[in-house]
């Protein structure tokens, strides 16, 4: 992506739509990160917040689809359409 051009540009394409099309699909992934203002504030153990964010499998699988070459050959639409589709 650092390099810029059409592929980095579906690539960021596809991440921001696999978290927007996750989230309304209820997909995005749980997690826990410590209260930063309770950090910042000298709280020895702050409280956790919860959050949703993206899913670590997505990430293997669009390793997948750029070893595949799909950025450079799709649309970010079908590449999210197909990251998204349940595994069995």
């Amino acid at each position: 992506m650092a390099a810029g051009g059409p592929q980095a540009l579906t690539l960021a394409d596809v991440i921001c739509q696999l978290v927007a099309h996750g989230a309304e699909l209820g997909e995005l992934e749980e997690y826990e990160i410590p209260d930063c203002a309770a950090l910042a504030a000298g709280v020895i153990d702050p409280p956790r917040l919860k959050r949703r964010g993206f899913r670590r499998e997505w990430l293997d699988r669009l390793g997948v689809a750029i070893e595949l070459d799909a950025i450079a050959r799709l649309p970010a639409r079908d590449i999210v359409d197909r990251l998204l589709q349940p595994r069995p």
